[in-house]
């Protein structure tokens, strides 16, 4: 957007058009996070703009075959002077999903704004294959969710930022809700078969790793083939859940355990009701006042992890993937042997830091942000 360009007779609030690429909330309500987040971000950093989400491919539902031949890209149409994408969103998949928007709005002379950049995996292959797509679509506003991903891609990009993942900013988009449950503790395992964990004292059977949370010791008891199984092939947790079908308890140390599905489509309530005291849902409100509440997150999600430490609790992650690089962003570079929190000092002032920056540059993009123009000359 020309800040010294005639009124636009289409668009007659003269405000750039920022949209948000989100979706796929049901596949993975972590996704909302961080796209809630970002939108949060944004207004925060430019008040005034018509900042909105607008909805992702179908392609994330297969990734391997892409968008169906009949899909309408109706994202590709918008008249926009920004598009948000977030996250790890150069990956190979890109092409049969997300690229012919990006270079159609890329054409028409839309910004590219990345938000919490990451990518699925880190090799020289994949950088160089991230670096290959990115470079057809540079680019205006680039962030990062971790630091390897801003040295192995920040370069392309006119203004590049080494932040934090903006799905820490859901304790500002959803203030904590207090709850007249009693103290409880949150198992989220819908990715591999959920651990027996409890503490050392009482702990039957084999042992294969231990941690220590509020000066006891915790042990850990992993169903090594069946989680070997899951790593595997996606669609085994919901085959798992229909062959073992053992109870798993409603307390650990005394403190209540409520379980959490980030996966809610597509949907076995054999699956996701397997427990006690569940929830599962498609929309991503409830699923933060759990967290909020919650005084330990043990998880298979990076971002169960990264909503309950935003609000000031202890997590812990069962995870390979090298997405919890942004964990480690945050200063949680030990998460996967123990539960840690956040230091919350630091997490506020990296994302003050982070509104500044992006504020600056969206005001050198697309001149003073509207609702501060506006007051300058009421």
């Amino acid at each position: 957007m020309d800040p010294n360009a005639e009124p636009n007779p289409n668009h007659p609030t003269d405000v750039p058009r920022i949209g948000v690429l989100t979706g796929y909330w049901s596949t993975n309500i972590g996704n909302a996070f961080f796209q809630l987040g970002a939108e949060y971000a944004i207004n925060r950093a430019y008040p005034g703009a018509h900042v909105f989400l607008i909805g992702d491919q179908p392609g994330y539902w297969n990734t391997r075959k892409g968008n169906p031949a009949n899909a309408l890209d109706y994202v590709k149409h918008l008249d926009l002077d920004a598009v948000v994408v977030l996250g790890p969103y150069v990956r190979p998949e890109m092409e049969g999903i997300t690229a012919a928007m990006l270079r159609a709005q890329h054409r028409k002379g839309a910004k590219i704004i990345v938000l919490a950049a990451g990518m699925m995996q880190y090799d020289k292959d994949t950088i160089a294959l991230s670096r290959k797509l990115m470079s057809e679509c540079p680019p205006h506003i680039f962030t990062t969710r971790d630091t390897e991903t801003y040295e192995a891609l920040g370069d392309l990009a006119a203004h590049a930022y080494d932040g934090v993942d903006v799905a820490t900013f859901v304790s500002e988009v959803f203030p904590r809700v207090p709850t007249d449950l009693e103290p409880y503790m949150v198992l989220n395992f819908d990715q591999i078969p959920e651990p027996v964990i409890g503490p050392k004292d009482g702990f039957a059977g084999r042992v294969d790793r231990s941690f220590e949370f509020e000066g006891r010791e915790w042990c850990v008891r992993q169903p090594q083939k069946r989680t070997e199984w899951s790593y595997r092939k996606r669609a085994y947790p919901f085959l798992d859940a229909m062959l073992f079908r053992s109870p798993r308890p409603e307390r650990i140390d005394g403190r209540l355990v409520l379980r959490t599905d980030h996966r809610y489509n597509p949907f076995l309530m054999l699956k996701s009701y397997r427990s006690p005291n569940t929830y599962v849902g498609d929309i991503p409100h409830t699923y933060l006042s759990i967290y909020a509440n919650s005084q330990l997150t043990i998880s298979n999600r990076v971002h169960a992890c990264v909503a309950t430490v935003s609000y000031g609790n202890a997590a812990m992650l069962f995870t390979r993937s090298p997405r919890a690089y942004l964990l480690k962003r945050l200063g949680l570079e030990s998460i996967k042997d123990r539960p840690q929190r956040v230091d919350l000092d630091f997490l506020r002032r990296e994302k003050a830091s982070l509104i500044a920056w992006l504020g600056d540059r969206l005001t050198d993009t697309f001149g003073p942000a509207p609702a501060l123009a506006q007051s300058t000359t009421a």
